[in-house]
């Protein structure tokens, strides 16, 4: 029998020995494992400071002693409760349908410790997650979780000394001189690289790299983060044209695929290779994945230097990406809506979805001890008859109602947002803000299938309908809702007094105003305004977004409501025929729907057999639509199709 040389012990111990410097975190950390306590452990720190590093040598050590580890990613996971099972579920080989479902599974005799990376990318269900998830969780498991930020202060009120903080900082002198001896940097550059890299373990193994590529560098001092921008650039300088060009690529998107990566450069496979073979790439589930701090740079390098080559890959990557997600399942939707969130840059935009400030507010939902704030806010700032409706939409639907709470735990903002059928025909009927959302959306024709929220009113405490971090909580909120409710959800409604607001935030976001005289509440005039996301709903409303920032045709619209299609300037108007046989393809755009599905769903009872009704209908909209009549393609054998997606 051949000698045994390592056991499988020895390599993980050897996987867990290759962390630098982080000796007292390791133990703090295997707490989990051996201890009645914490229950909750949180690492932090900028990025490049080796928090994955950290949680992989921790996962290693903990299956070592025993434990369970099951390992997620918060960069992968829809941010929904739905999307967080759904993930769970997969990691654990099991599907989980309810938070019972998810506890049942996870409980056993031997601890469990569930690891969460990239925790900052699930802020749509921090609430979630604190309040209902982990504390429903069986004895037996425990969690940690790492990201860039610190966890809210929230979470200090709900688990106290059960929750442990870890927050990352550079490493000394001696582990970073000790880092770069591994990394077979010479002894006499060691002292150099630790003082341009200020102990930043990502900007140590850069420079690093770029010494063993270019042993001639003379590395200048740099200050913490333009370090890793200079360490980058001098990496970069070294490599080849086509590896360079198959980088700037991947830097402009979320996850460079085969795919995205051949739209964008013509030949995915060789990019792939030459990207996968570098020392801050590699392979995910998703994807190829950089380093977000080498990605960041590399992409703010090439927005200086060549701005229009950027915008082209983009919008290169964006037809790609359009093109994929009409045809996916409902499980790899939450990739493409991500992967269009990324592309979103222009201000407007990523405030109204990214808004800044709002870490520092909790957002939960509202108990019956809070109504009395609501009401104080808003009778303050909208008047007592406004605050008498919000008191009888309490009674109707009191889980509309959302709260952002200051560190102090007291009401600093509300949000009102529910779907019309649960608020009621009497209440919409007395309330004079809702009558003409209910007026556009009798109009609209929308199916039943199809979702719209009334959002009745989102105020803070200090300053009204003006913009602050707390409201921004709840529009991070409001977007959870969003995705929730996706791929139905169509019509978003609001309702605002400033008008100035809707023309510096909600126009670039897609709202329009609704032309009817605003309701007056108080002696103030409160003005109706729409999101319609359209027929595929947040994703193509997304979709929109990016191509209108990258400058890229939009397509034509189909405005239900005043039964027109729009395509630039240009206004077509509709028959009422007309209107629903377009819509009924746009709501399946990029698939061809059968001329018998067409006659049975828009004609319905009104025609027996087919005959040449679609055929006579289609030629004479195309001749209406003129030079817009490709909207309507022909699908030879099956029947027509709205093109694209």
């Amino acid at each position: 029998m051949t000698a045994v040389t390592r056991t499988l012990q020895q390599i993980l111990d050897e996987q867990a020995g290759a962390l630098v410097g982080r000796d007292h975190e390791l133990a703090q950390l295997m707490a989990l494992v051996t201890g009645e306590r914490p229950l909750v452990a949180a690492v932090d720190g900028i990025a490049g400071v080796g928090k994955s590093t950290l949680v992989r040598a921790f996962a290693g050590r903990a299956r070592a002693a025993g434990a369970a580890v099951v390992q997620l990613d918060g960069a992968a996971i829809e941010p929904t409760e739905r999307g967080w099972l759904a993930a769970l579920g997969d990691v654990m080989g099991e599907p989980l349908a309810s938070l019972d479902a998810a506890t049942h599974l996870l409980a056993s005799a031997t601890r469990t410790v569930l690891v969460v990376d990239t925790f900052e990318r699930l802020l749509l269900i921090d609430d979630w997650l604190r309040r209902a998830f982990i504390p429903a969780l069986p004895d037996n498991v425990r969690v940690l979780v790492a990201g860039r930020e610190p966890l809210s202060s929230p979470w200090a009120g709900s688990f106290g000394d059960l929750l442990v903080t870890l927050p990352l900082v550079n490493l000394g002198r001696a582990d970073a001189e000790e880092l770069l001896r591994r990394a077979d940097v010479p002894e006499a550059d060691r002292a150099r690289v630790h003082r341009l890299a200020h102990g930043h373990p990502l900007s140590l193994r850069l420079a690093a790299s770029a010494l063993a590529a270019r042993p001639e560098l003379t590395l200048d001092q740099a200050a913490v983060p333009a370090v890793v921008d200079e360490l980058a650039a001098l990496y970069l300088d070294g490599l080849d044209p086509p590896t360079r060009r198959a980088l700037d690529a991947a830097a402009v998107v979320r996850r460079p695929t085969r795919s995205v990566l051949a739209a964008m450069l013509g030949d995915g496979d060789d990019a792939w290779r030459r990207i996968d073979a570098l020392p801050f790439a590699s392979t995910g589930p998703d994807g190829l994945v950089l380093h977000d701090t080498v990605r960041e740079a590399l992409d703010a390098m090439l927005r200086a230097a060549d701005p229009e080559r950027r915008r082209r890959l983009r919008a290169a990557a964006f037809g790609q990406l359009r093109d994929e997600a009409v045809d996916a399942t409902p499980r790899e939707l939450w990739r493409y809506t991500a992967d269009l969130l990324f592309l979103v840059e222009q201000p407007a935009v990523r405030e109204g979805f990214f808004p800044s400030g709002a870490a520092q507010f909790a957002v939960e939902q509202a108990s019956a001890a809070d109504i009395p704030a609501v009401l104080e806010i808003t009778e303050h700032h909208d008047g007592p008859e406004t605050a008498a409706l919000i008191a009888r939409w309490w009674d109707a639907v009191p889980q509309g109602f959302r709260v952002a709470r200051d560190r102090s735990g007291d009401v600093a903002a509300y949000s009102l947002i529910a779907e019309p059928a649960a608020v009621g025909a009497r209440l919409l009927d007395a309330d004079p803000v809702a009558a003409p959302w209910r007026e556009h959306l009798r109009r609209s024709g929308l199916g039943r299938e199809h979702r719209v929220l009334f959002n009745r009113r989102m105020l803070l405490r200090d300053s009204g309908e003006d913009p602050g971090p707390a409201t921004a909580a709840l529009w991070i909120d409001a977007k959870r809702q969003y995705m929730e409710l996706r791929p139905h959800l169509r019509h978003v409604y609001l309702t605002l007094r400033d008008t100035s607001i809707y023309t510096e935030q909600l126009i670039p976001l897609g709202f329009r105003q609704l032309t009817s005289s605003p309701a007056l509440l108080d002696g103030h005039p409160f003005h109706a305004c729409v999101l319609d996301f359209g027929p595929r709903s947040v994703d193509g409303w997304l979709a929109w977004l990016v191509a209108v920032e990258l400058e890229l045709d939009a397509g034509p619209q189909l405005d239900l409501a005043a039964r027109e299609l729009r395509a630039g300037e240009d206004r077509v108007a509709l028959t009422q025929l007309e209107c629903d046989l377009l819509a009924y393809l746009h709501d399946r755009a990029g698939h061809a729907v059968p001329r018998a599905e067409l006659l049975r769903e828009v004609w319905g009872h009104q025609v027996s057999g087919d005959g040449n009704v679609i055929e006579a209908a289609v030629s004479a909209l195309r001749r209406k639509l003129g030079e817009h009549a490709d909207v309507v393609e022909t699908v030879r054998g099956v029947g027509y199709r709205w093109p694209g997606g």
